[in-house]
Order: C-alpha cells, then sequence, then structure tokens
C-alpha cells in the first residue's frame, strides 16, 4: 500500500531530520554526543530485533545477548589483531550471523511463547559465559580497549583504542559520532530494502500464517532461520559501535544483561513494529528518558525510574498500541478516508496503510 503523505513532505521532512542531525555534535558537549552515539547503538539492534519479531513474527527476548556478542567480538578482534577497526564490526555481524542461525534452529519446532523462552535462556546465560571464558573477555573486570602504542602517557606500554578524527575541525567525538550515523543510516536503508523485497513479503506471510506461506511455495524453515541470522547480524553490528564508537575504552558484561534484551523489545514495541522507523524513534524515546529525563527527576524517584518507563509503556499501549509510527499512520489514513469520503479497510483492527509499510 502506497503511502498516502505528499512527496513534497516526505522530503522536507527527510531534509530536515537530515539537516538536525548533522548539526547535533555541534551544539552538545562530548558526553551528550557519546549518549547520542549509543542511541544510535540501541537503534540499529532494535532494527535487528525488529525485522525478526516485528516483520517475521518470532519473539526473542535474547536479543541483548547477540548485541553483547557483537560489542566483544569487535573489542577482542581489536585489542587482539591487526584487523582495521570498521572491519571489526562487519565480522562481529558475521559472528553474530552463525550464532543467530545457530539460536534459531529450534524456531522450526517452536515458536511463540516457547520460542521466547529459548531466547530469553540465551539472554541469561551471556553474563556467565562472558565469565566462564574470563581470559579472552575480562570477566567481571570488562575487556580494557588497550593496545601497544608508542607515546602512552606515563611511560605505559598500551593506550586505550580511540578513533582521531582525519579532519582538523572535527573532535574526535563528533568525528565518531558521524561514523556511527553512516552505519546506522546503511543499516536502515539495508533494513528498508530488505522488506519491501519479495523476501520482505515472504516475512509477513510467514508471521500472518505460516502455513499458507508453505503452500504459496515460500520455504519457511529456511526463511526463519536466514531471518533469524540476518537480525542478529544486524544487532551485532550495534554491538560493535556500541564497544568502538561509544567513548568509553571498556566493555562491560554489565551492559548487556537482560534488561537490554527487555529495552531493545520496548523500542520495537514503542517505535512501531512492523515499520522500519519504529525501532529508532523507540530508541530515541528511550534514550531521552532515560538519559535526559531520568536524571533531571527528585531523588525520591532515581530508583524508580525502571517503573515509570513500566507505567508509561502501559499508557502508551493504551492510547496506541501500535506504536508512534502506526498511530501516525492510522490517523493519517482516517483523515485521507475522510477526504475522500469513504472508511478505510481494516484488517485485525489495523488499517492497510499501518501494516507493514516502512
Amino acid at each position: 500500500m502506497r503511502s498516502t503523505t505528499p512527496n513534497w513532505l516526505r522530503w522536507g521532512g527527510g531534509a530536515l531530520i537530515a539537516v538536525v542531525l548533522i548539526a547535533l555534535p555541534f551544539q552538545f558537549e562530548a558526553f551528550r554526543v557519546n549518549q547520542f552515539i549509543t542511541w544510535m547503538c540501541i537503534a540499529v539492534a532494535a532494527a535487528g530485533l525488529n525485522l525478526l519479531t516485528g516483520y517475521n513474527g518470532q519473539i526473542s527476548v535474547g536479543h541483548g545477548a547477540l548485541y553483547g556478542l557483537g560489542a566483544y567480538a569487535a573489542a577482542i578482534l581489536v585489542t587482539r589483531t591487526t584487523v582495521p577497526m570498521l572491519l571489526t564490526i562487519v565480522i562481529a555481524a558475521v559472528i553474530c550471523f552463525v550464532a543467530g542461525v545457530a539460536i534459531g534452529l529450534p524456531a522450526l519446532r517452536i515458536k511463540g511463547l516457547y520460542l521466547a523462552l529459548v531466547t530469553l535462556a540465551v539472554a541469561v546465560l551471556f553474563p556467565a559465559l562472558v565469565e566462564q571464558f574470563s581470559s579472552l573477555t575480562g570477566g567481571g573486570r570488562g575487556l580494557a580497549l588497550v593496545v601497544p602504542q608508542e607515546g602512552c602517557p606515563r611511560g605505559r606500554p598500551e593506550c586505550p583504542v580511540r578513533w582521531e578524527s582525519p579532519f582538523g575541525g572535527l573532535e574526535n567525538d563528533q568525528w565518531r559520532y558521524f561514523l556511527a550515523l553512516a552505519i546506522t543510516v546503511v543499516a536502515f536503508v539495508l533494513v528498508a530494502n530488505l522488506v519491501k523485497s519479495r523476501v520482505g513479503r515472504s516475512l509477513v506471510a510467514i508471521r500472518d500464517n505460516d502455513i499458507a506461506a508453505e503452500s504459496s511455495g515460500i520455504n519457511v524453515s529456511r526463511t526463519k532461520i536466514i531471518t533469524f541470522g540476518v537480525s542478529a547480524a544486524i544487532a551485532g553490528v550495534g554491538g560493535g559501535m556500541l564497544a568502538l564508537l561509544n567513548g568509553n575504552p571498556r566493555v562491560n558484561p554489565t551492559s548487556f544483561t537482560l534488561l537490554v534484551s527487555i529495552y531493545l523489545l520496548v523500542a520495537v514495541v514503542v517505535g512501531g513494529a512492523s515499520t522500519v522507523i519504529g525501532p529508532a524513534i523507540g530508541a530515541l524515546v528511550y534514550g531521552v528518558f532515560t538519559d535526559v529525563i531520568g536524571p533531571e527527576l527528585p531523588g525520591r524517584f532515581e530508583n524508580a525510574t525502571p517503573v515509570i518507563l513500566g507505567v508509561l509503556l502501559i499508557i502508551q499501549m493504551l492510547v496506541a498500541p501500535n506504536g508512534i509510527v502506526g498511530q501516525f499512520k492510522e490517523i493519517q489514513a482516517k483523515m485521507a478516508s475522510r477526504r475522500s469520503g469513504g472508511a478505510p479497510e481494516v484488517h485485525n483492527g489495523a488499517t492497510p496503510v499501518e501494516r507493514d509499510t516502512p
């Protein structure tokens, strides 16, 4: 279904967003720019989860572990090999793809709540695996991103890995921001092209009715496994970005607990499942709440931030169950219907415009 948004509004809105994104790192201090980078990492990982859960209907509560696997894979490659840093993110994505395929194999026989429990077990086990292989991962202390370099301060043999800006007018944090932004844009463009392709239509067909999809000639088993792998690879890209670009010279296992998996799922739900841009908006909402609004709350509400977030999520589900983007598309469809004098067709409570439309 074609979008009813006028072309001039779409292009104008896109241009405005581009200008804002380019101007952001020049308007804030380095610590805030690092937070923006973290938000982009979450957005990319959530985009991978949305491909699996929103478009293919496979519920995963373990993408925080795949997010962490990508971070540790990139960090280990940087500290123990001479592979260029950007290439380590690609290799981390490949490693996560293989892990995603392995985790997705049970999806051939189970689905729904049972698949969610399998992925939940993966999320719970990941910190324990990090501890088990502490010689490689650093264990509970985390993995420091340091490599032998010349001229380290205080005569130390190793210095933290740093991204040096090749442009004189850019600070290092600004350069890392633009690298993260470029990777994020590429990831979302790839997801958008994928869901608009024949493969994307196959994902939606399997989600809606896998038996009917099988009878239509779609290889359901292969599609489910590959989707799990691609989703994990995208989450791994987000993790690699987090390890190398957010300004923290250490990867900690506490950054990849079960809560991270839940937050990724929250980003998908809040932004709008089955929409390409939804995870980015959900990650933005989550980041603004936790990093901007949360610290400004009175002291007595400091420990209640997750509870407040949960209450707001419940309210949003009551008001806009299809997420922010889904609600916008529903309003857009109603306005178009009023202009045309008809009523929008409804499928299971959702207008065609909002379903599976990027």
